[in-house]
């Protein structure tokens, strides 16, 4: 890394020290994984090298996490850098990938689109290889399959199959595309992206909705359905999937469901195989992973700025804040590793790598493999991204007394966000005012164009 990264973020502080602490410790981190290559600057996700990483080291499971944080820098050179890696030297196929959302994400807050234009037809290619992951006969016909190891969900209770996350990926990448398409002026490619986005949609919510559980589940590849609820069930919520419901955000805030101690469970708790023993240093089948909690917490913002009531914004500044307060090495320090049993706290890949005499019990220091700086800008601060003039400003963390975000780089402009319980929220462009919301209020919109 030849550069200071992590102070080319936002300044953020708020009212609550540790969270602050977080937020700093992850713009850290993360420029940490910034590493200059011949083919130019990629990110990783282990800092030391793993057998099963590619070339440079890289591994494309957390990349949508790589490029939601990233896209928050004022220097977006590497996250170009690392888009062109995985369209020419990496292999954006070894896990499940949605790369096309992922630049779109990036170009909503950057104003910029030359990139989609340059990686366009990379990105058409891509997508039309996921064809061979299509079921190919049977009552799921058309939809994507996919193990949960290479979803990165290693022995997760629902097992291999029909997924959530596979299927709302290739949905979002194709409504993506239809967007980018619209964008570059490809009306008749923008067409066939979004007949693609609305079948997929459509299979997914006539396929994976389950009545019982309110949540999107797996199904084998003959249908057979596996109704446990898992963190996973809520990523269609992240890319507006859901047609109706919402009840099942309550989960997260039960302790009989999702809730631990130390953060959000990636199985349901009540279930006979929640945490059950295997050999194994990684177990989706319970622990708190970063990873599926970023997830959840994409939902649950955008489930609560879509107007959803299950739960609160306050339900989900305290979900961030028990996420935040988690980020902790046995000393107190901050710090973040692969997965945490939800109860002790205690960093489970390593204490078991540590127990079976491994030499490599800190391969996962400064795991990046979440994010944590994008859910504090869009979910706190309550930023929205959008390819449009004008920016929304939602915030999520108004039950904190008071926070400030500084230096927002957005479509070539400044933003700054200040919220104070008593007055309210302000929002400046360039430095210079551009709207205010009472304490009471919900939202803000301010021009950018």
């Amino acid at each position: 890394m030849n550069k200071d990264y992590a102070s080319l973020f936002p300044v953020f502080s708020s009212s609550d020290a540790e969270l602050d602490r977080t937020y700093d410790y992850r713009c850290r981190s993360f420029a940490m994984h910034i590493k200059d290559t011949p083919a130019g600057q990629v990110i990783t996700e282990f800092l030391p090298d793993v057998p099963w990483a590619g070339e440079y080291n890289t591994i494309n499971c957390a990349a949508i996490h790589h490029f939601a944080e990233g896209r928050w820098m004022s220097d977006r050179s590497p996250l170009l850098s690392y888009a062109r890696f995985w369209c020419d030297e990496g292999d954006p196929y070894l896990y499940s990938f949605p790369f096309a959302t992922s630049l779109l994400g990036m170009s909503e807050v950057t104003g910029e689109t030359d990139i989609l234009e340059e990686l366009y037809l990379s990105l058409t290619r891509i997508a039309r290889h996921w064809d061979d992951h299509k079921v190919a006969e049977g009552p799921l016909k058309g939809m994507y399959r996919q193990s949960c190891n290479r979803d990165g969900m290693e022995f997760s209770v629902s097992g291999d199959g029909v997924r959530p996350t596979v299927n709302s990926y290739m949905f979002a990448d194709f409504a993506a595309l239809s967007d980018i398409a619209a964008i570059l002026d490809r009306r008749a490619d923008s067409l066939v992206w979004k007949t693609e986005s609305d079948r997929l949609r459509h299979m997914i919510n006539d396929n994976l909705y389950c009545t019982d559980t309110g949540m999107y589940i797996t199904r084998g590849e003959d249908g057979e359905n596996r109704t446990v609820r898992e963190q996973v069930g809520y990523i269609p919520w992240i890319y507006g999937i859901p047609e109706n419901g919402g009840d099942a955000f309550r989960y997260l805030l039960d302790p009989d469901v999702f809730a631990g101690k130390y953060g959000l469970t990636t199985a349901d708790r009540s279930h006979p195989d929640y945490m059950r023993h295997f050999d194994h240093e990684c177990l989706w089948n319970g622990p708190v992973w970063p990873f599926a909690t970023t997830q959840t917490l994409d939902a649950v913002i955008a489930y609560l700025q879509g107007g959803g009531t299950a739960i609160t914004p306050h339900d989900f500044t305290r979900m961030l804040l028990t996420y935040a307060y988690s980020q902790r090495d046995e000393d107190g320090s901050p710090y973040i590793d692969e997965n945490m049993h939800p109860d002790t706290g205690v960093w489970l890949a390593r204490s078991i790598l540590r127990e079976w005499g491994r030499k490599d019990i800190e391969r996962g220091r400064h795991y990046n493999h979440s994010a944590f700086i994008d859910l504090v800008l869009r979910g706190i601060v309550g930023i929205v991204p959008s390819s449009g003039d004008t920016l929304r400003i939602a915030p999520l963390g108004k039950s904190l007394d008071g926070f400030t975000a500084e230096d927002i780089l957005y479509h070539g402009r400044k933003i700054s966000v200040e919220w104070d319980r008593r007055a309210g929220i302000k929002v400046s462009v360039d430095v210079k005012p551009a709207g205010e919301m009472r304490a009471d209020g919900n939202e803000v919109t301010v021009t950018v164009g």
